[in-house]
């Protein structure tokens, strides 16, 4: 029977300084120090979340201290994490009999091939924009296909599923009203680190376990129907079984087939990312917060408007975290905070075939910024100022050309977002320094707006959203959660 270890044998993409690289879980997180993760955005975020998970259950600071003493070591607690893993040792065979690393032993037929671990057969239509799903698959080495498992987990998105014939709610071999994974189901936020080790502490809050949180492989293999059930924590969450897998090896030891059955259902996996997931960044209403506009530009500016904590105009555990830790002295002034965004859309509000993951890149200044409320209170300020203005040239157009404010913002000639974002990095770099010239920026991405509306009464509908827009940023209006999109 074909074995892979997924604590010893290489499978995750790293880069040391000896270049790209493959480690094994017990191999990245002794060498954190010295290890960034090399994988694409959305494997990225779901990759740490594991990592995250390990290291939580290993070895999470209880408190600010414990973290501050974390931060300034040189390495992570090898120690603590070592005997942890050697603890669960047997919980990490991609192919165990028994207990198969975050799959169900409980499931014993594939139900399709390969192709079920790549992202694009997620997609509405997917042959069509991803033609190399219609060509015969081949079998997957066993470490793409314990990556192709992780991102399954975290990002598949929800609908029917395969009925398995133990699960009482199959009908005509279907489930319906499957949950996305937790990735697919909230705008998700990291900060970004010089190393692995920096990284898992940055999007690591201090904390200790909640009775009944339990990471997926300190759990029985799940049974195979469909089960109902509530995170208990973040441990839980991070490593929820969204669906019940089982990875099939060939004589060679690749994966040759999968099963694939809807698994654990949380009532709401809005709610359970928002109360459990340090890295959701919700809106002030609750929501996911927006990280591209209607005309699918992105909003670099979006998630530095969640480090206001004077108002209900957002929130982002991760974000709250890094900036006590600046508040405390423990970050170094100078050192350039920035966030990795990621977010989800669907075809459907259903959200049971995925359309695309955004993927922003997010400065949010110094550290020193970060640590002072005042200046930190003008870096929320400035970020908040597209927003308003937008929100004027929006409704302007509208009236002046007769339009619905939601047609204006679907319009890519109407959007200040592509005009900013060299700004908004220039601004980030220095903002103490660099302030005017992000005023400057605002009023020519205004200028070249309604520059562009043609002559006769669009010129004049152009001119009027430029008033508008500056009369914005001369004395902008309060900005509240109804403000921000979503």
């Amino acid at each position: 029977m074909a074995h892979f270890d997924l604590l010893t044998r290489p499978w995750l993409p790293v880069v040391t300084s000896q270049g790209p690289a493959w480690m094994s879980l017990r191999e990245a997180l002794q060498r954190a120090h010295e290890t960034q993760l090399a994988a694409p955005g959305p494997e990225h975020a779901a990759l740490l979340r594991l990592l995250l998970a390990l290291y939580a259950a290993a070895a999470r600071p209880a408190d600010q201290e414990q973290w501050d003493a974390a931060w300034r070591a040189p390495a992570l607690d090898t120690d603590g994490i070592g005997a942890y893993l050697d603890a669960h040792a047997d919980r990490f065979d991609l192919f165990s009999s028994d207990r198969p690393f975050w799959q169900s032993a409980h499931v014993t037929e594939a139900t399709q091939d390969v192709r079920g671990l790549d992202v694009a057969a997620w997609s509405s239509g997917a042959p069509q924009f991803a033609q190399h799903l219609l060509r015969e698959p081949a079998p997957v080495d066993a470490a793409d296909a314990a990556v192709g498992l992780v991102m399954l987990q975290a990002w598949h998105p929800g609908g029917i599923r395969t009925g398995h014939p133990a699960d009482p709610a199959t009908r005509a071999g279907k489930v319906y009203g499957s949950k996305p994974g937790p990735l697919s189901t909230m705008t998700h936020l990291r900060i970004t680190g010089a190393c692995l080790k920096d990284e898992l502490l940055l999007n690591c809050p201090p904390g200790t376990r909640a009775a009944g949180d339990a990471p997926v492989w300190e759990r029985d293999s799940a049974t195979a129907p469909m089960h109902k059930r509530e995170a208990a924590g973040p441990l839980d969450w991070w490593t929820w079984p969204t669906r019940r897998v089982r990875l099939f090896a060939d004589d060679a030891g690749r994966v040759s087939g999968i099963a694939l059955h809807d698994g654990d259902r949380p009532d709401s996996p809005d709610q359970s990312a928002a109360r459990f997931d340090p890295g959701a960044a919700l809106t002030g209403r609750g929501t996911r917060l927006a990280v591209a506009d209607g005309a699918g530009h992105l909003l670099p500016w979006a998630p530095a408007t969640l480090l206001d904590t004077s108002a209900d105009t957002g929130t982002c555990a991760v974000l709250a975290h890094v900036t006590a830790a600046a508040e405390r002295g423990t970050l170094p002034p100078d050192l350039r905070v920035e966030a990795a965004v990621l977010r989800a859309e669907h075809t459907t509000g259903h959200r049971a075939a995925l359309s695309g993951i955004i993927h922003l890149h997010a400065p949010l200044g110094p550290a020193g910024t970060l640590a002072d409320p005042d200046r930190r209170a003008r870096l929320v300020e400035a970020a908040r100022l597209p927003w308003r203005m937008q929100r004027e040239i929006t409704h302007t157009a509208a009236d002046t050309l007769g339009l619905l404010a939601k047609a204006v913002q679907s319009r890519a000639d109407l959007s200040l977002a592509p005009h900013l974002t060299a700004g908004w990095e220039e601004f980030t770099s220095d903002p103490d320094d660099e302030a005017d010239s992000w005023w400057k920026c605002l009023a020519l991405a205004a200028r070249q707006v309604a520059g562009a509306k043609g002559t006769g009464s669009r010129a004049l509908s152009g001119a009027r959203m430029y008033v508008a827009a500056l009369g914005a940023l001369e004395s902008p209006a309060p900005t509240t959660a109804e403000d921000l999109p979503v």
